[in-house]
């Protein structure tokens, strides 16, 4: 107790392993989150100075904060224009991080429906500038904030007394909708289902089918749920490493499987293959990736586009050439980088966020959608092979866990089976407990999107008598 006396002894402390179907709930229950946005009332504004990035160089007296108006939506969605507004937002961040006369000067990035805060889906371009500031952020701890608007023309936003409020609050990211504020928390989804997964009676198309997690959900589509005809596709094709040894451990579950060397990100090779091999493809999983890590004042226009390519200009091209089909499924693999940001990652987290968007997207116009911001997974793949033991570390510390192989697969079915879950959802395996370590000694640095899934534990002493 608080005097130090003993309040209990005990002689023995005994383990018996108790059944799975006896705990209730499960991975499922326990690692499926969405991005709930919640109404949150500002601080009196504190009085701030402002300064536009254009005006930033003109002025004689330094600001406060600096704001870059970045806009928001203007003509279709492409991979031309997700490439041109990250090679801006790359170069504002990159040009204010790189001035020393600006020391630990915050920028306040302001966008206009790039989030899904209130009714509505995001626009997929303005959210891949978020996962691009998000991990400038990982990095560059308290220099950024993001700002959503609702309010129409391609320049406006809130005003200044609304941004000096958002800098007051310490919360680093925040949506204005009607004058309401509000801001984003990791909630829990109550996963349902996990046996009647609506692959359809078509063809199944992975891509990304000779990684690591590719191989993986191919064996799982054809094991668990009984799917007979598969189309494999990455660059290499036939000619992936363990292309056959993967063929004939699918054909052993009763699967026809196709093998195509395709680069899906290519219009018109996805087009071809789509009309040929993929003419009956009734449903599509999404794996395929690659990383250019580098932290962000490294990175160049051209290292963005490499990872856009194999996520964005691919994803597009599955969306738009599938659309006239009657799909019973449309899964993206996205990264918890792109909710949560990634030190080193900010090319992976602008592409992955969107991707999220995407997928809400999609739902907005009625066809099927899912995309899923993965934590890590402890299956090797090419996402985690360059991962460090200090990486590992920094990710415990974070309250990130690896998932395994089969919590990752269950909340794979999960996720497609769950009625009314929300398109863009966040599988991740968190550590209560090194996120209750890090409340108790400082509840501010558990991040923000976090603070809701935090409980800290009240201490308490009784005096001895």
């Amino acid at each position: 107790d608080g005097l130090g006396d003993p309040v209990a002894t005990v002689d023995s402390l005994v383990f018996r392993p108790v059944a799975v179907d006896r705990l209730g709930g499960g991975a499922a229950d326990d690692s499926m989150f969405h991005v709930e946005w919640r109404p949150q009332p500002l601080p009196a504004a504190a009085t701030m100075a402002l300064t536009s990035y254009e005006d930033l160089g003109a002025s004689e007296e330094l600001a406060d904060a600096v704001v870059w108006r970045a806009g928001g939506a203007e003509g279709a969605v492409s991979a031309e224009a997700v490439s041109a507004r990250l090679a801006e937002a790359l170069g504002v961040v990159q040009g204010l991080l790189a001035d020393e006369r600006f020391g630990t000067l915050p920028l306040v990035v302001v966008t206009r429906g790039a989030v899904a805060a209130g009714d509505g889906a995001a626009d997929p371009v303005g959210a891949a500038v978020w996962g691009l500031v998000r991990s400038a952020r990982s990095e560059h701890p308290g220099r950024f904030v993001l700002v959503d608007t609702d309010t129409d023309g391609p320049t406006a936003g809130p005003d200044e007394s609304v941004l000096a409020a958002v800098l007051a609050s310490g919360e680093p990211e925040v949506a204005v909708r009607g004058g309401t504020t509000f801001v984003p928390r990791l909630a829990r989804v109550a996963a349902t289902g996990g046996s009647d997964a609506p692959w359809g009676e078509g063809s199944v198309l992975v891509t990304g089918a000779f990684g690591g997690l590719g191989r993986q959900v191919a064996r799982h589509l054809a094991e668990r749920h009984g799917v007979r005809d598969l189309l494999l596709v990455s660059r290499r094709g036939p000619e992936a490493a363990g292309a056959d040894e993967l063929r004939a451990g699918l054909a052993r579950f009763g699967a026809t499987v196709t093998i195509a060397a395709c680069d899906v990100a290519d219009r018109d090779a996805l087009a071809g293959l789509l009309d040929t091999k993929g003419a009956d493809v009734s449903a599509v999983v999404h794996v395929a990736g690659v990383l250019d890590d580098g932290v962000v004042t490294s990175l160049t226009p051209e290292r963005v586009d490499t990872v856009l390519r194999a996520k964005v200009n691919a994803a597009l091209n599955l969306h738009e050439l599938t659309a006239g089909r009657d799909l019973s499924a449309f899964v993206l693999f996205s990264s918890a980088a792109g909710v949560l940001g990634g030190a080193g990652q900010a090319n992976y987290a602008a592409a992955n966020s969107f991707l999220d968007a995407l997928a809400a997207a999609r739902r907005a116009q009625g066809l099927p959608a899912t995309s899923l911001a993965w934590g890590m997974w402890a299956q090797e793949s090419e996402m985690t092979d360059g991962l460090a033991d200090a990486d590992l570390r920094r990710m415990a510390r974070g309250g990130v866990a690896p998932l395994a192989t089969e919590e990752g697969l269950a909340l794979l079915d999960a996720a497609v089976t769950t009625a009314d879950a929300p398109a863009a959802l966040v599988p991740l395996r968190l550590d209560a407990a090194s996120l209750r370590a890090v409340a108790e000694t400082d509840a501010d640095g558990v991040p923000a999107l976090l603070r809701g899934l935090v409980r800290t534990p009240a201490r308490r002493a009784a005096a001895g008598g």
